[in-house]
């Protein structure tokens, strides 16, 4: 378990960066800028970090494993569509969670890190394809396909200011998985 200081120091400057991210892209915010706002000093920071994108590798191994362990649960007993659409579920109460919505709506941001999303990507088509029975070139880009498609709707979601409430959120993706696109463009009311 890590001592208190130095998980104190550590939270410290993963909210300075968080912080940061509000208004400056990733690529802009300096260690000077994160030791100020986390008013720590350039050792301490260089104590616990080689450099700003081992911090950001840092946080964003911290949410892959999170969302990895949201979405890994056996859904035992249930069809495929049942299990995905528990995935969808669980992933989106996994990002209303205070502290995941803050840093996924950032990282999922024009500020944020574009290499993120593909990393969330990949974890949903990982997710995917332990429930589907097949597995063939075709299924890789069906996957990719449904979980660009997921997240992109994730990314508009958290985005949003008017956001719709959750449930509601989640019976349009639960749309969006059963209908086609062109269904969806021709029919928004289904």
């Amino acid at each position: 378990m890590e001592h208190t200081k130095i998980k104190r120091s550590k939270d410290s400057i993963r909210n300075a960066l968080l912080t940061l991210l509000k208004d400056t892209s990733i690529e802009k915010i300096t260690i000077s800028d994160l030791t100020r706002e986390a008013k720590v000093n350039r050792s301490t920071f260089y104590s616990h970090y080689v450099d700003k994108i081992n911090l950001i590798e840092d946080l964003e191994s911290f949410f892959i494993a999170e969302i990895d362990k949201t979405l890994n649960e056996k859904f035992e007993n249930n069809t495929v569509e049942q299990g995905i659409i528990m995935s969808i579920q669980k992933l989106v109460y996994f990002a209303l969670e205070p502290t995941h919505f803050s840093f996924l709506k950032l990282m999922l941001s024009q500020n944020g890190d574009p290499k993120f999303a593909d990393k969330i990507s990949e974890s949903i088509s990982k997710q995917i394809a332990t429930v589907t029975r097949k597995e063939n070139k075709a299924s890789l880009y069906v996957r990719r396909f449904v979980s660009r498609g997921l997240l992109e709707l994730i990314i508009v979601w958290l985005a949003d200011e008017e956001r719709p409430a959750p449930e509601e959120f989640i019976e349009l993706v639960k749309k969006s998985q059963l209908f086609s696109p062109m269904q969806l463009v021709l029919h928004q009311n289904i």
